[in-house]
């Protein structure tokens, strides 16, 4: 998927944004790919007017998009997220009160990595919205699973 190109200033042309599920966000300037490094790898250097120019990659757990920071200015890579979607995104997180754990643990932050890719797509808000609920749905269901086959072999 790719998101409009970022306008900034002192870079020698815009900057486009793309991001796969595979191989996450790629960031290009005129064609040309731009690739992150630092560590974490959270730098960029753009080719700039006046010699080469550094951003920063801001992400977070909150953010379906990251922010390009170029000296004190952000810059937005993807469309703005409604608060709602970030919270249903979230909602998997819940199922570590079913089954607690590292396998509890590991069904719930993939589930919100899923929902996070959910939110990053192109569907309506709506269809976002019924697929993150059902992400949880069916979570929960496993974590139920477990629970319940668990419990039942041991007494």
């Amino acid at each position: 998927m790719t998101f409009a190109p970022i306008t900034v200033p002192g870079v020698t042309g815009d900057i486009v944004t793309t991001y796969s599920f595979w191989t996450g966000y790629k960031f290009f300037v005129e064609g040309q790919p731009i690739k992150p490094h630092g560590f974490p790898r959270n730098k960029l250097t753009f080719p700039g007017l006046a010699g080469p120019l550094e951003a920063k990659i801001k992400g977070g757990l909150f953010r379906a998009h990251p922010i390009l920071v170029v000296g004190e200015k952000e810059y937005t890579t993807g469309p703005a997220t409604p608060g709602r979607l970030q919270a249903l995104a979230l909602l998997p997180v819940l199922s570590i009160l079913i089954l607690q754990g590292a396998l509890g643990f590991v069904l719930a932050f993939g589930a919100v990595a899923a929902n996070m890719g959910v939110v990053r797509g192109t569907a309506t808000n709506g269809a976002k919205a019924a697929l993150m609920v059902g992400i949880f749905l069916v979570v929960a269901a496993i974590d139920i699973v477990i629970v319940v086959a668990f419990v039942s072999t041991t007494t």
